[in-house]
C-alpha cells in the first residue's frame, strides 16, 4: 500500500465509453414528416440529478436533450483472475527484459440516463445505440505501465455489456409550470483492468545449469514437490555413490572454435600459430574470420599480450569472469556477421611477440587462446 499506484484506468475507460455514444444526432421533423432540425445530443458525466440542477440556460430552462453518464461502482471480477505470478512479456533488451505484472480485473458499472422534452427524441437515441450496443461494444487501449514510445506496448480490449433493459419514467401528473421530462435509465458494464505502477523487470539469464541424476527405479519421493529444497534434495542424492550425476551447463560467454584467414577468394582455416608481420600493414593480410558463438551481443574485441602492440591499453572487469586486459581493438576493426561469425583486422603492430583475441559481451570474456596450439606472432 506504501507503493503509490494511478495509471488512469478507469478515467480513460469512463473517457472512452462516453466519446463511444458521444456524436448522436437527433432531427426534429415538420408535419409532413421531412426534416427541419438537427440537435447535437450532449453527454455529461455526472449523476441525472446534478444534471437536472446544472443544464440549464440563462432563461433557467432545462437544455435537452441530454444525456448524464455515471460511474456507481467498481467490483472485482473473479471470472477473468490470472495467476498473480504470471507475468506478461513486454519489451526485451540487452541488458534487461521487462514484463506487465498482472492486472487486476475490474468491473465498471455505469448508469446511463437520458432526458428528453419529446418522445420522438427519445426514440431516436435509444435507435442510435441499442442495435450497437448488442449485446456489447468493445473499447480498444493500451496498457498504460508502459513507455508511451514503446513499440512493444500491448493493446486491450475491453468489452461493454449492456444490461439490455431500458426503464421509461414518463410524468403522467403534471401542473401547468411543470417542465414535461422523459428519463430512460439503463447500464453498461465495463469489464476493466487495474495495473500495479511498475513492471517487472529481470536481468538477462548468462549460465543455466541442469543436473540429471539416474536414480535406482525403486526411489520414491517422501515429500511433495512443491515443498522440495532443492538444495537438500540434490544433496541427498548426492551422497549416495550409486547414482549417476550428468551436469549440462550453457553459457551466453562468447565461444571461438575456429579461426580463419581471409584470402582474396575464400577462407583458410588456420590449426596452428599464426605470424604476423609488426611494422607492416595491409589490410587483405590481417584480416581473420572467427567462428564460434554469441558473438551478436559483443562489446568490445581485444589483442592480449605482454607486449606493446599497439595503443589502446585498457583493462575491463567483468561480472562473471574477472578483469581482462589488453589493447582495445577500433570498433571499425571488427564486424559482426551473425551470432556464430564475426570478422577481425588487425591493426598495425608496433612491437613483436605472442597475443591472442579476445571477445567480450554482456556475459563475461573468451580468448582464442583457448584452442589448443592456436596464437599469433607478431615478428
Amino acid at each position: 500500500m506504501k507503493n503509490y499506484t494511478y495509471n488512469f484506468e478507469i478515467k480513460d475507460l469512463l473517457t472512452q465509453f462516453v466519446a463511444a455514444f458521444d456524436d448522436t444526432v437527433i432531427k426534429r421533423f415538420n408535419r409532413a414528416g421531412a426534416p427541419e432540425q438537427e440537435v447535437e445530443v450532449r453527454y455529461v458525466f455526472a449523476p441525472k440529478q446534478r444534471i437536472m440542477h446544472d443544464v440549464v440556460n440563462k432563461a433557467q430552462n432545462l437544455q435537452l436533450p441530454v444525456v448524464a453518464v455515471n460511474l456507481t461502482s467498481v467490483s472485482y471480477d473473479t471470472d477473468r483472475v490470472f495467476n498473480k505470478l504470471h507475468n506478461f512479456d513486454n519489451a526485451s533488451g540487452v541488458n534487461s527484459a521487462s514484463s506487465i505484472r498482472t492486472p487486476t480485473p475490474v468491473n465498471l458499472t455505469v448508469n446511463m440516463s437520458i432526458l428528453c422534452r419529446y418522445m420522438q427524441d427519445m426514440e431516436q437515441i435509444l435507435s442510435n445505440f441499442i442495435p450497437y450496443a448488442d449485446p456489447y461494444i468493445v473499447l480498444a487501449w493500451k496498457e498504460p505501465v508502459s513507455d508511451a514510445l514503446d513499440s512493444d506496448v500491448i493493446e486491450i480490449r475491453t468489452e461493454v455489456l449492456w444490461d439490455q433493459n431500458i426503464n421509461l419514467n414518463t410524468p403522467t401528473e403534471t401542473t401547468y409550470s411543470d417542465k414535461f421530462r422523459i428519463i430512460a435509465d439503463t447500464s453498461f458494464t465495463i469489464k476493466g483492468w487495474l495495473f500495479r505502477n511498475q513492471n517487472e523487470t529481470s536481468n538477462p539469464i548468462y549460465f543455466i545449469e541442469n543436473n540429471f541424476i539416474n536414480t535406482s527405479p525403486t526411489y520414491s519421493f517422501n515429500q511433495a514437490l512443491t515443498s522440495l529444497e532443492y538444495e537438500a534434495f540434490f544433496d541427498s542424492l548426492t551422497a549416495d555413490a550409486g547414482y549417476d550425476i550428468d551436469t549440462i551447463s550453457l553459457s551466453g560467454i562468447p565461444e571461438i572454435t575456429n579461426v580463419y584467414f581471409n584470402t582474396s577468394a575464400s577462407l583458410l582455416e588456420v590449426n596452428g600459430p599464426v605470424t604476423v608481420t609488426s611494422g607492416a600493414y595491409t589490410y587483405n593480410t590481417n584480416s581473420y574470420t572467427l567462428l564460434g558463438s554469441h558473438y551478436n551481443e559483443t562489446e568490445f574485441v581485444l589483442l592480449s599480450s605482454n607486449s606493446t602492440l599497439t595503443s589502446g591499453f585498457t583493462s575491463l572487469s567483468t561480472t562473471y569472469t574477472g578483469v581482462v586486459s589488453g589493447y582495445l581493438l577500433p570498433a571499425a576493426n571488427w564486424t559482426v556477421l551473425s551470432d556464430e561469425v564475426i570478422n577481425i583486422t588487425l591493426p598495425l603492430l608496433l612491437d613483436s611477440g605472442k597475443f591472442d583475441i579476445i571477445i567480450k559481451n554482456p556475459a563475461g570474456w573468451k580468448t582464442s587462446a583457448e584452442i589448443d596450439g592456436f596464437y599469433f606472432n607478431a615478428q
